[in-house]
């Protein structure tokens, strides 16, 4: 009997020893919603360019490519950014033709700590 006991609390110990000392990753990354918007009365309708997201701490820089219309997704380490977007945009004018315009985004600093998703806006410097 006392060596079941015994059994039983050393099973137990093991159990938890191993919840116990896991890291959690998730917590370190999250998701980074980037909504690219013009002062021009034109629709982004699709978006080709590089975007440059550094870490303002550790520096690193992580490049994509990832937009979906004129909004970029990306998973980040949670922290604070500079963010620089260059490229082509394929614009619906007001009289609705399609147009392609070189552009750039950028912004010295943007918060992108929170948990789950971050969501920001930037506004396009037309180059044409």
């Amino acid at each position: 009997m006392k060596q079941i006991v015994t059994y039983i609390i050393l099973l137990s110990l093991g159990f938890l020893s191993l919840t116990a000392c896991h890291q959690e990753e998730n917590d370190l990354f999250a998701i980074a919603v980037i909504d690219l918007v013009s002062d021009e009365a034109v629709s982004i309708i699709q978006v080709q360019a590089q975007a440059k997201l550094t870490n303002v701490n550790t520096r690193q820089v992580t490049t994509t490519t990832n937009f979906d219309g004129a909004t970029l997704h990306v998973e980040l380490l949670r922290g604070a950014y500079e963010v620089l977007i260059e490229g082509v945009a394929t614009c619906q004018e007001p009289d609705g033709k399609n147009r392609l315009r070189q552009f750039r985004a950028q912004t010295d600093y943007v918060e992108l700590a929170g948990k789950g998703t971050n969501t920001t806006t930037l506004k396009i410097i037309w180059l044409d």
